[in-house]
């Protein structure tokens, strides 16, 4: 076996480190293209003149480096396909819906509480872009809820 120089070492070295790096940044790449959305459902609790029916709130957050335009937002039941979609949610705002979000953005839909459909318990809570991708969150609130432990 042949002794390896300190040129060849450095060498292979900065080769190494030159591949890793690419593979790295092609990781970012890709990471950077995808659509990113935080689902966030929550309990409402309605205030002064709000209806007091809007008892829900889903919050939905683009964290993409691009805008992406929300068109359908609702819960997924577990173990079916059928989901229920908020077709006239209220927004906190007052905006228009379906929603355009900017890169770290972010809009609050109000709703009256879900409830089970056909004996099926509310799963998750979903987004649906505009180019049909769905990203979908739960959180305690809605674990809460899908329970019927939710007293509010």
């Amino acid at each position: 076996m042949e002794n390896v120089t300190a040129m060849q070492a450095m060498t292979l070295a900065i080769a190494v480190l030159g591949a890793v790096l690419g593979v790295i940044n092609t990781w970012i790449g890709l990471d950077k293209s995808r659509v990113k959305l935080r689902v966030a459902p929550a309990h409402a609790i309605p205030v002064g003149g709000a209806d007091p029916r809007l008892r829900f709130s889903l919050t939905i957050t683009n964290l993409s480096a691009f805008a992406v335009t929300i068109e359908e937002a609702g819960i997924l039941y577990s173990r079916s396909t059928k989901r229920g979609s908020l077709t006239q949610p209220v927004l906190a705002d007052g905006g228009a819906w379906p929603r355009r979000l900017e890169p770290r953005s972010s809009v609050t839909l109000y709703s009256q509480r879900p409830g089970a459909v056909d004996g099926r318990r509310i799963g998750v809570a979903y987004a649906r872009t505009a180019c049909g991708i769905t990203r979908t969150g739960n959180s305690p609130a809605l674990r809460q809820i899908a329970a019927g432990e939710a007293n509010f």
